[in-house]
């Protein structure tokens, strides 16, 4: 029992004590209780403490304790020790812990004792009407063995089941975060570009507006122009690989002042949607805008695609001297059934994912008569990196 812990130690002799001392009472009822017969039943008790480890050579140690036994004091009522009853015991253990063939051997064991007694019934002896019982429960412990190792197996498999999935769950949601990161990265990506290009322009024209010292801001801004198309190489080499799309978009990502237009395309699908504005309008840079922008778009997809029986939704830009918050409210009255054949999405994954990158937060839940989805957006945050 080395390596056990002390529950298991205690869950593996408790039961034996006890049905060891309950087995007793019998032979005291009968006369039997002798020295004997305890030193016996005690060695077959004995043997079922390696139930777990060696079932099938406990089995057989006490079958030769019970055999050599009875060889030596017979069949008689007074002289039966109740303990053998650990056969059957034994036998189960076998039958739950054991390959098929070592269970048959195992079972001709302990039928050895019903054909014995059949065998007496036919000579006119005593114990010939102990067959039918004895019988009786030597299949009964294989059945609950079988049962029991079958059960066993099915809450193995149960169990593996639910890791396995557990761990494509995972493996799922870490894709599509790095899914979602690509595509984040591919329009910041876009609009930065467009930014660096309009500065480049800039830069040039500047260069030759300056009337004070000309040659040393030409040559000034020169530099920063040329600054500025490395910058452009060097990102499209570096950002350029995850796009996974085809060519660049040369349109600047969508921001704050494209609500409108997206909230028009919503009313065309057959979804009434209203737009409310409160507090005063800070300066936003382009990647916070689109996070607004798709955080808005996603919500009324999933209006338009989840929401039971919704009508109507509102869309809420509150702005604070801290934070800007984005509310997305619907009365849907729940989630309808979702199509077996169309697999899951991730864009609350992507809404807290872009929010994120800012340091802001995303919610979503139920609310009455509808789903609301409420993102808050600090104000004045830097640039992520």
């Amino acid at each position: 029992m080395t390596g056990m812990t002390s529950s298991a130690r205690v869950r593996l002799v408790a039961p034996v004590v006890v049905l060891a001392v309950l087995s007793l009472g019998p032979l005291v009822r009968v006369g039997g209780l002798t020295a004997g017969a305890v030193v016996v039943s005690t060695l077959l008790w004995a043997t079922a403490l390696a139930r777990h480890r060696a079932p099938l050579a406990a089995l057989g140690v006490a079958a030769v304790v019970l055999g050599a036994w009875w060889v030596a004091h017979g069949l008689e009522p007074q002289r039966l020790l109740p303990a053998g009853v650990v056969l059957l015991w034994l036998l189960a253990s076998v039958a739950d812990r054991r390959p098929v063939r070592e269970v048959v051997v195992a079972t001709a064991v302990v039928a050895a004792v019903p054909v014995t007694l059949a065998v007496l019934g036919l000579l006119g002896r005593l114990g010939g009407e102990g067959v039918v019982p004895l019988s009786a429960v030597t299949v009964v412990a294989v059945v609950a063995g079988r049962n029991r190792r079958t059960r066993r197996s099915l809450l193995v498999a149960l169990e593996e089941r639910a890791v396995r999935a557990e761990r494509e769950r995972d493996a799922g949601a870490r894709a599509a975060v790095a899914e979602e990161r690509t595509r984040i990265a591919r329009e910041v990506h876009d609009v930065v570009a467009h930014n660096i290009s309009v500065m480049t322009a800039l830069a040039d024209g500047a260069g030759y507006a300056l009337a004070a010292d000309p040659e040393r801001a030409r040559g000034a801004m020169a530099q920063v122009a040329a600054t500025g198309r490395e910058a452009i190489a060097e990102m499209h080499r570096l950002l350029g690989v995850l796009r996974a799309d085809g060519e660049p978009d040369d349109a600047p990502a969508p921001g704050l002042a494209q609500l409108d237009q997206l909230l028009e395309q919503v009313r065309s699908a057959g979804l009434a949607v209203t737009l409310s504005v409160t507090g005063t309008p800070a300066a936003l840079p382009a990647t916070a805008q689109l996070a607004v922008h798709r955080l808005v778009q996603e919500a009324l997809t999933n209006t338009l695609t989840h929401a039971d029986g919704a009508r109507s939704a509102r869309v809420a830009l509150r702005w604070g001297a801290d934070a800007l918050e984005v509310e997305v409210v619907d009365d849907g009255r729940g989630e309808r059934p979702r199509d077996p054949d169309r697999p899951a999405g991730h864009g609350l994954v992507g809404m807290r994912e872009r929010f994120g990158s800012w340091g802001g937060t995303v919610e979503t839940g139920p609310v009455d008569g509808g789903w609301r989805v409420r993102g808050t957006l600090p104000i004045g945050a830097q640039v992520p990196a």
